[in-house]
């Protein structure tokens, strides 16, 4: 991935383009690329659409549209150009991928794992689609399938961290917590930014009743995201097991604080109640 630097630089070069050559379709198509790096959705998407405008035959521009929406969560609107993509190009394979990946976010799970299987089919090294079909079945609880996708995403992968992070998930769920935290161990190796795998670990040495190691971790987990509910919530849970009911009863205030910010009514009820049994 480009520097935001590089990617100014490319950005300058393609509105010299765009303005020498207005009816190049690839430099309205690149340029849109540089705003998406930049995190600026909708400007790419009126250079995609500029880029179709030209060349309404160009797959890789409905592909990467796609893209950009789905980065503004229009989800629908985003599949709607992945199809248009592979109707170009029936052996896209990562739009096939990307499309799985924006199904799940729908939760349309089966049809997910229908388009990774494609993607898969196509280019049977795809560790990256071997992890989303992992994702998918995770989300229908089909656990032991899922371990086995992500096995082979970090086969093909071995220093894939995300890969190792739902896999740990998946054991998680299984109840296999030893195992799990062996993967998110793994998985904080590779990235010690990766938040998730810092609150599952704590989740998963408080179901061992290692609730002292659990706090360390959720600590972790609150100093890379401090608006994290969950895990004051859980370090609450942690610190009530170990009697550091003062310490809890804190950690369950600024819980429910997010969790009223972030309109969290499920946490928002669960912390209510834990807060009300602390007070009798």
């Amino acid at each position: 991935m480009l520097e935001t630097n590089n990617i100014q630089e490319a950005l300058f070069a393609f509105d010299q383009a765009v303005r020498l050559k207005p009816d190049y379709a690839k430099a309205y198509h690149d340029r849109a690329i540089a705003k998406g790096g930049l995190g600026q959705h909708e400007a790419a998407i009126a250079d995609f659409d500029q880029a179709i405008r030209l060349n309404p035959n160009y797959a890789a521009a409905y592909g990467n549209r796609g893209i950009a929406k789905g980065g503004l969560g229009q989800y629908e609107a985003a599949i709607a150009d992945f199809d248009q993509a592979i109707r170009l190009k029936p052996d896209y394979v990562e739009v096939y991928y990307s499309r799985g990946v924006t199904k799940g976010k729908l939760g349309q799970y089966e049809a997910a794992i229908a388009d990774f299987d494609r993607a898969i089919h196509l280019k049977p090294d795809f560790a990256e689609a071997y992890c989303g079909q992992g994702v998918a079945k995770v989300s229908l609880g089909q656990y032991e399938r899922a371990i086995t996708d992500f096995d082979r995403a970090i086969g093909l992968k071995p220093d894939y961290a995300v890969a190792y992070y739902n896999r740990g998930m998946a054991k998680g769920r299984r109840k296999q917590n030893e195992t799990a935290i062996a993967d998110y161990n793994e998985a904080i190796r590779l990235n010690p930014d990766l938040v998730q795998a810092y609150y599952n670990r704590g989740m998963a040495k408080g179901n061992l009743g290692e609730f002292k190691a659990a706090i360390t971790d959720f600590d972790q987990a609150i100093r890379l995201k401090p608006n994290y509910a969950d895990a004051y919530s859980n370090r609450g849970v942690a610190k009530q097991k170990l009697d550091l009911l003062e310490e809890a009863r804190a950690d369950f205030k600024v819980a429910l604080d997010l969790a009223k910010k972030a309109r969290n009514d499920k946490l928002k009820a669960e912390v209510e109640q834990i807060l009300q049994e602390l007070a009798t």
